[in-house]
């Protein structure tokens, strides 16, 4: 077919753009990665359950790289080196990009990226940034302009999205809005400002609750970067946004590491034993392996077992069970989790860490079933006899966490169950309480509320708790 009878057949606006379209063509030069491309002329890579097509490809810089997720799971493709994405870190999202979205970012920096699924790690990527090449390179830019501007034109009535942003989330300028004023809060005042800053705005700010995560680990980075030590950090700890606050200071704690595993042994070593400086610290450990290992259940409990002595294994093997029943199937992604058996994988574990998995398995219960506190004990039935108990305290310490102002309420859901859970349930709200507030003296006030048959109970966890509090 002549080039006449070819261009006959289209309106001028078409003509132009396979007239342009083709002249790109011959300056552009085979991309041997086979990198697919958009109506934009931006490389696209489509992110799989799999793992990312291509894997490898060459861009010059300034170009566009759009991730489009292809699979049936969020993803979360960013910066090496996992979990700080420190080695590009403007290569981040933020967060999770949903399945059939798309997340784009301008690489303007030559050089050899590599990146990695935050949320599985064992997936990677890279991206080989060219520097621009000179006279061809502005010949194809201007041409690749002037096909965009002629789409934009004379394209589809149905239109592009203009922002790029995730629907829902900050755009990338609100969120460094956002996040430089928490962190100067921190810096200011302390990181409990800027977290009740954050916990009153999320509120009414749904942009800003679905960013939250993110945000929390900011504020958990630059508290360590303040106090330059991991215990003083943790005497802020606040389960806002998912745990995120404690996660960035893991983050910041283990990026100054050479060997994590080795740091792991000394960490704590600092704090007296059996203290809850010592007790929040090998605590914090136990959600930072987890987070460390992408929720690898077996591998977390490897680690927290290597520790010595009783104290450091069970109290690492606590936070890691509460940051997998509370992990957050989006940004954490946990397979350690089964909705149609919410006490799974306890049965399965050994008897030194059935306890602590037991005592958090109501925790995932309840965020399928919200606000069913008497559903959360009857469940607590089907645990193996000895462990009834423990999984009793965790109901009631999930419920005071959400209803922490209306103790009466708490109260009544665990009286809502059989007579041998309410001890132990009034034992795990007490807890809680303590935990919330540091402090085992505001726990006094809360007995003293509370009917007197259950003040024995509430009593009994002030007493062993208050150990821990003595330095």
């Amino acid at each position: 077919m002549s080039i006449g009878r070819l261009f006959g057949n289209l309106r001028w606006p078409e003509s132009l753009l396979l007239l342009l379209a083709c002249f790109i063509a011959l300056l552009i030069p085979a991309n041997p990665t086979s990198a697919h491309g958009n109506e934009n002329g931006d490389v696209v890579v489509h992110v799989t359950d799999d793992g990312f097509e291509p894997r490898s490809l060459e861009v010059l810089a300034g170009d566009t790289v759009v991730f489009e997720n292809a699979g049936r799971e969020a993803h979360w493709p960013a910066s090496d080196d996992h979990p700080t994405h420190t080695v590009y870190p403007e290569f981040d999202p933020l967060g999770p990009v949903e399945p059939g979205t798309k997340w784009s970012f301008t690489f303007d920096k030559p050089g050899t990226w590599k990146y990695h699924d935050h949320q599985a790690p064992n997936l990677k990527g890279e991206v080989v940034v060219h520097e621009n090449g000179g006279f061809l390179a502005s010949v194809q830019n201007f041409f690749l302009g002037a096909y965009n501007a002629t789409a934009g034109i004379f394209g589809s009535e149905e239109g592009e999205s203009a922002s790029g942003e995730e629907a829902g989330q900050l755009s990338k300028a609100r969120y460094e809005e956002v996040k430089d004023d928490y962190v100067a809060l921190v810096r200011d005042e302390d990181p409990q400002a800027a977290l009740s800053k954050m916990r009153g705005e999320i509120e009414t700010d749904d942009a800003l609750a679905r960013s939250c995560h993110a945000l929390v680990h900011d504020i958990g980075r630059e508290s360590y970067g303040k106090y330059e030590d991991f215990g003083e950090a943790m005497k802020y700890q606040d389960e806002i946004c998912n745990s995120g606050y404690l996660h960035g200071i893991i983050e910041a704690r283990f990026s100054e590491s050479e060997d994590v595993f080795a740091d792991m042994e000394t960490m704590c070593d600092e704090y007296p034993t059996n203290s809850t400086l010592s007790w929040q610290c090998y605590h914090g450990l136990g959600h930072g392996v987890m987070y460390y290992t992408a929720n690898d259940l077996p591998r977390s409990l490897e680690m927290c077992d290597a520790f010595a002595s009783n104290f450091a294994r069970a109290t690492c093997s606590n936070g890691l069970f509460m940051e997998n029943f509370s992990a957050d199937q989006k940004l954490h992604l946990s397979e350690y989790l089964d909705e149609n058996d919410p006490l799974y994988p306890c049965a399965e574990q050994v008897k030194a860490h059935k306890e602590n998995c037991y005592l958090y398995a109501p925790t995932y219960f309840l965020s399928l079933n919200e606000g069913d506190y008497t559903g959360a004990l009857e469940l607590c039935n089907g645990a193996e006899e000895p462990l009834r108990q423990a999984c009793a305290r965790g109901v009631g310490a999930q419920t005071l966490k959400e209803n922490i102002n209306d103790p009466k309420l708490v109260e009544a859901a665990c009286e809502s169950g059989s007579p041998e859970q309410v001890e132990p349930c009034v034992n795990g709200m007490t807890s809680l309480y303590i935990s919330h507030h540091g402090s085992p003296e505001p726990a006094r006030e809360l007995c003293g509320q509370l009917e007197e048959t259950n003040q024995q109970a509430c009593r009994g966890a002030i007493e062993a708790h208050t150990r821990r509090f003595v330095s």
